[in-house]
């Protein structure tokens, strides 16, 4: 029954039930494991029963295993972090993993940002300054007008050095919900509205981008959300999740450091861009830790 009822949760996710499918999988899963070790009957069917719900719906039933795999060449690399309130200090960071093209939300200042782009790239880098999200790169970045006034995204077209062309979004969506008192019917009731204005944000981006042409080759940032394709249909299609697609090792981004439980900071990435490998870093000056994402050209 467990089983059950946890496949219809995450497998149809409804606004209605969405208190219960925000939280991660792995949760429900290993509960479904000890139950059946423990089971009289149908252990041995229960067990590959929830085998086959953790290859569905938890991203470390694949990741974890990946980590044993040869690392891939790549061409670059992109990193997204929330940079807490706009912390230098944790915008640094980023340097550690020698990154191609940065995505920052709760962006520094915009000196911060030159001092961030000169630190890593000299006079090779540029940046673009967001009212929240922020690009910085090593290569030159020219910014998508919008045809209206935006604040939870930044759009660029980005040429590295090495000459390509790549069109890049840096977001950041509506906070969420973080409540555990599920027996109160106020906590479904906001966690079912939380997910619909986030619907309607994404909506309004892909609508917004769609007027002035603009087809992004890859999305990233703190999406406030585990990864909900129901919801981010609208500006992901083409796209793919690349943590889910080639992700190493855990892959919650929040909150740094414990309890990290849920991934809401993503890169959706497709077109001209091909995920090759992805894997998170813990932080000492954000609340978020940091994902990271190796990518070729197609």
């Amino acid at each position: 029954m467990l089983l059950i009822l946890l496949v219809g949760l995450y497998g149809v996710r409804f606004d209605q039930t969405y208190a219960a499918a925000a939280w991660p999988a792995s949760i429900g899963a290993i509960v479904g494991f000890l139950l059946s070790i423990l089971s009289k009957k149908w252990r041995l069917g229960l067990i590959v029963a929830w085998c086959g719900f953790a290859i569905l719906f938890v991203d470390e039933a694949l990741s974890l295993p990946r980590m044993l795999l040869p690392v891939p060449n790549h061409d670059f690399r992109v990193v997204s972090l929330n940079c807490a309130g706009g912390s230098l200090e944790a915008a640094y960071e980023v340097a550690n993993v020698k990154p191609d093209l940065v995505l920052l939300q709760e962006s520094p200042s915009e000196e911060d940002l030159r001092k961030l782009t000169l630190r890593l790239y000299g006079d090779k880098g540029s940046y673009l300054k967001g009212p929240d999200a922020s690009i910085v790169a090593n290569g030159k970045l020219t910014q998508e007008p919008m045809s209206i006034r935006v604040s939870d995204f930044i759009a660029a077209i980005w040429t590295p050095p090495s000459g390509q062309s790549v069109k890049v979004v840096s977001l950041r969506l509506t906070p969420p919900t973080m409540r555990v008192d599920l027996y109160n019917p106020d906590a479904w009731s906001e966690f079912a509205a939380n997910r619909k204005s986030r619907r309607e944000e994404v909506a309004e981006i892909a609508a917004t981008l769609k007027k002035v042409g603009f087809t992004p080759d890859i999305i990233g940032g703190d999406f406030n959300s585990p990864p909900d394709r129901a919801v981010f249909a609208s500006l992901v299609q083409g796209l793919d999740d690349s943590f889910a697609n080639v992700g190493r090792g855990y892959g919650a981004t929040c909150v740094n450091p414990y309890p990290c439980v849920v991934r809401i900071d993503q890169i959706w990435a497709g077109r001209s861009a091909e995920a090759k490998r992805a894997w998170v870093d813990k932080t000492e000056n954000s609340d978020h830790r940091m994902l990271v994402a190796d990518f070729k050209w197609q």
